[in-house]
């Protein structure tokens, strides 16, 4: 990145759920208007982390900056305030089943703004558009494919203008071709609309797709950071078994289960 001018700075931040340390010391930056991926195994802590950027929940220690504003220490009217830059797309897509598309996606624009309805109507045009569902409108989720949902999803994610969008497992549950789709989407958006794309996934084609970064997580830390390339180049035993799938290596699946992620954190 040229301008590395820091979106969002995660600051020594940690998280206990229960029993289990979640994260243990996060620390990494994000630069406005690239898209960073995070990734990582199942509980390493990537949703915790995105739930904390998002200020959905508040470090036991540490801090979390989006610009100058630390999200730690905002009243809630600052706090939602600051949340109206955000965009949110769920991996469930998260729509309202008795809505149509119309209205899912206006439904940011007719919570927290006052625009004229028909204003809100050309707004959902040209969203929808962006995301090729423009004539549309009219459909009930129940009429869509999962990538059409996720791409209403994506649609509502970006109706307020936001600077930052994430990304909860985006290309969940979608064949190829469609995750292909979505991800050109991302890519085409943050270019477009000049967002800072956060993500989190852990499908290696589409970290190597659309990163310009990536964040390697595991057992509540940041093993790595760096372009995909230094990461598919990484001498890290456990990044190098992530990315190619091996069930043998520095963490034994088969041994251990599910429980060894407890124990690792631990």
């Amino acid at each position: 990145m040229e301008d590395k001018k820091v979106a969002i700075s995660v600051q020594n931040v940690n998280k206990t759920l229960g029993d289990r340390k979640v994260l243990n010391g996060i620390n990494l930056d994000i630069y406005q208007g690239e898209t960073f991926v995070i990734m990582g195994g199942s509980g390493c802590g990537k949703s915790t982390l995105l739930r904390h950027m998002t200020g959905a929940l508040v470090p036991d220690k540490g801090k979390v900056f989006i610009g100058d504003r630390d999200l730690t220490t905002l009243s809630k009217d600052e706090k939602d305030r600051t949340k109206r830059k955000f965009g949110m797309c769920f991996q469930s897509s998260a729509l309202l089943d008795s809505l149509s598309v119309e209205d899912n996606v206006s439904l940011p624009l007719r919570e927290h703004t006052k625009l004229d309805p028909h204003i809100i109507n050309i707004i959902v045009k040209m969203k929808l558009g962006l995301v090729g569902l423009r004539g549309f409108e009219h459909l009930m989720p129940s009429m869509l494919s999962g990538g059409m949902k996720k791409r209403v999803g994506l649609a509502r994610a970006i109706a307020m203008d936001p600077e930052i969008v994430f990304y909860d497992e985006p290309t969940a549950g979608l064949d190829p071709i469609v995750a292909a789709v979505i991800d050109k989407l991302i890519l085409d958006l943050s270019k477009k609309l000049l967002i800072t794309s956060v993500v989190v996934t852990h499908d290696m084609n589409s970290v190597f797709r659309i990163a310009n970064r990536v964040a390697m997580l595991h057992a509540g830390r940041v093993l790595e950071i760096g372009t995909p390339e230094d990461i598919k180049n990484s001498k890290n035993a456990i990044v190098q078994q992530f990315i190619r799938g091996e069930t043998e290596g520095p963490v034994n699946f088969i041994d251990k289960g599910d429980d060894y992620l407890k124990d690792l954190a631990e």
